[in-house]
């Protein structure tokens, strides 16, 4: 009789310690959730510092986690911490290899603090990956134009207006590059078909006005 209940007392605490760490990822899983919901709530009121807190709170969690690195590389470049920005683009880089949006993020923060080398280097890999990319051609387009390289940022924006008629930032874009290589007449005409759409665009006027 007493080792029967012996036996029922260890099968007992068999099935406890067999239960315990599927508890202890629903309930990881169950905070993860929580902070993800939370963080997105938080950034749509404004509140990035508190965001961004919870994001790194998900990484406490699981460091791995693709979409919480991802999350807080944006939170940082949006708070203008550009070295941080470009640490957890690269962690989500590396967490998802195949990513194009994290290769396309990190641009965000070269940009920003004017590594235009290496973001040159890596918009260009990115367009010959995806040249249907909106983002992949039109960063490369401004890198090329930021880095003084104008007649490579005026063939880029031809490239991705020729998929992309009517997006207006690229003509613009387009027109001051034609302006820095004096073709003031191409210029013009970029900078009057932006003002036909957009008729108080203050860069298409500076533009006109510098003609």
């Amino acid at each position: 009789m007493q080792l029967g209940k012996t036996l029922a007392a260890a099968v007992g605490a068999l099935i406890v310690l067999i239960a315990m760490p599927s508890a202890f990822a629903d309930q990881k899983t169950d905070r993860m959730a929580d902070l993800f919901e939370s963080s997105i709530a938080q950034e749509s009121s404004g509140n990035i510092d508190r965001a961004l807190d919870e994001t790194l709170d998900i990484l406490k969690l699981e460091p791995k986690h693709y979409l919480a690195n991802y999350r807080a590389a944006w939170l940082y470049y949006y708070k203008g911490n550009y070295a941080k920005s470009v640490v957890y683009y690269e962690n989500a880089a590396e967490i998802q290899p195949d990513s194009l949006e994290a290769k396309l993020g990190l641009l965000l923060p070269l940009m920003a603090e004017k590594k235009w080398t290496r973001a040159q280097s890596l918009a260009e890999k990115l367009y010959a990956q995806a040249p249907y990319n909106y983002y992949a051609g039109s960063r490369l387009a401004y890198i090329y134009y930021s880095h003084g390289k104008y007649d490579l940022a005026a063939g880029q924006y031809k490239k991705v207006l020729k998929a992309f008629p009517s997006e207006t930032d690229m003509t613009l874009g387009l027109g001051w590059t034609y302006l820095k290589l004096g073709k003031k007449e191409l210029a013009r005409n970029a900078f009057a078909e932006v003002l036909l759409i957009k008729k108080n665009n203050l860069s298409a006027k500076t533009g006109m006005e510098s003609l």
